[in-house]
C-alpha cells in the first residue's frame, strides 16, 4: 500500500507544533487515527519513520509530533520538559486530527513510549473527545520512583531542582544533560546512555539536555496515580529487563485500572530493545491490529 507522508504545523497554546502525518493514499474516506509522540527529551524523527508507515499501511491516519520547545516545534525556553504542557500538546494534536477531512473524529488512539507512555495513562484518565483507546510502551508511571532507583535517594535530584528554581526565577535557564558518560545526567542507566549517545544523537534536531527547572515538574509527574481513573481500553508493552522504567512498578500500577480493559504484552528484553528491528516491527503490527479491533468494537 502506498503511504502519503506530509509535514504539518498545528496550533498549540500560542505557538505551533511540528508534526508528520502518515496515511494511506487510497482507502476509506474516514480513517481511524493514531496520535503519537516520543519519550524523554526525544524528537519524532528518531522513530516516526519506523512506526508511521506500518500504522498507515494498516489503514490509520497517523500524526507523530514534537512537543513545544523540542525539535522543529516552536516554544521557549528551548528544551524545557514540562509534563503538563506535553499532555496539553497531545490534546492540541488530537483536536487538529479531529478537524481533518480524512480522519474519523470518533476513532482516535493515543500512543506513547517511555515517558510519553505515562502521558497515555493521563490522557485515558482524562480523555479528550474522540479518544477511544491508548497504547503505552514501557511506560513511566512514577517519576520520583525512577529517580530514586537511579540515584539511591531524591537528595541529589532535589539539589539540582533547587538550583534550577533559583536560576529560572532570575530568567536565566540552565541545562543538564539527559545522559552523560562523564558526569551527572537525568537518565543514569547504561542502556539509556548507550541509546541516547549512539542513536538519538545522530539526529541533528535532537539535543541532549533539558532545563534544570524541568526537574521539579518531572518529579511531581506520576501518572501511575491516575490508572484507577482509566476506563478506556489500554495496551501496555512491558520489557522484562527494563532498567529505565522498572517493569514491576508499571505492572503494579496497571492493576489499578479496574474499570478498563488492559491488555499486556511482555518481552524478555531491555527498555530500548523494543526499538530495534525486527522486534520494533513485530510490536508495531500487533499494536495496529489491537487498535483497529478495539476501535471497531467501539
Amino acid at each position: 500500500m502506498e503511504v502519503i507522508k506530509e509535514e504539518v504545523f498545528f496550533p498549540c497554546s500560542g505557538v505551533y507544533c511540528h508534526g508528520l502525518i502518515y496515511r494511506p493514499k487510497e482507502g476509506k474516506d474516514k480513517l481511524p487515527v493514531i496520535v503519537m509522540a516520543m519519550g524523554f527529551g526525544m524528537i519524532k524523527e528518531i522513530h516516526s519513520d519506523d512506526y508511521g508507515p506500518i500504522f498507515a499501511e494498516k489503514g490509520f491516519a497517523v500524526l507523530a509530533f514534537d512537543y513545544r520547545r523540542f525539535g522543529k516545534s516552536q516554544g521557549e525556553p528551548r528544551q524545557a520538559l514540562y509534563p503538563e504542557d506535553q499532555v496539553s500538546d497531545y490534546r492540541c494534536a488530537i483536536a487538529y486530527m479531529r478537524s481533518q477531512p480524512y480522519a474519523d473524529p470518533e476513532k482516535i488512539c493515543v500512543w506513547g513510549t517511555s515517558f510519553s507512555g505515562g502521558h497515555v495513562i493521563t490522557l485515558l484518565a482524562f480523555p479528550s473527545p474522540g479518544v477511544k483507546c491508548g497504547i503505552a510502551q514501557v511506560p513511566n508511571v512514577y517519576s520520583y520512583y525512577a529517580a530514586m532507583k537511579f540515584f539511591g535517594s531524591l537528595d541529589p535530584v532535589l539539589m539540582l531542582a533547587e538550583q534550577g528554581r533559583s536560576e529560572c526565577c532570575k530568567g536565566e535557564p540552565t541545562y543538564i544533560p539527559i545522559v552523560s558518560r562523564d558526569g551527572l545526567g537525568i537518565l543514569a542507566t547504561e542502556e539509556a546512555i548507550n541509546y541516547y549517545l549512539e542513536k538519538a544523537s545522530k539526529f541533528p534536531e535532537f539535543e541532549n539536555k533539558i532545563t534544570l527547572d524541568s526537574i521539579d515538574r518531572i518529579l511531581a509527574y506520576n501518572p501511575g496515580y491516575y490508572t484507577e481513573l482509566v476506563s478506556k481500553p489500554l495496551l501496555a508493552i512491558i520489557a522484562k529487563k527494563d532498567k529505565t522504567t522498572p517493569p514491576e512498578v508499571a505492572l503494579e500500577a496497571l492493576k489499578k485500572a479496574k474499570s478498563a480493559k488492559v491488555d499486556i504484552l511482555e518481552y524478555d528484553v531491555g527498555h530500548f530493545d523494543i526499538y530495534e528491528p525486527p522486534l520494533l516491527q513485530e510490536i508495531a503490527r500487533k499494536e495496529a491490529e489491537w487498535a483497529l479491533k478495539t476501535l471497531e468494537e467501539g
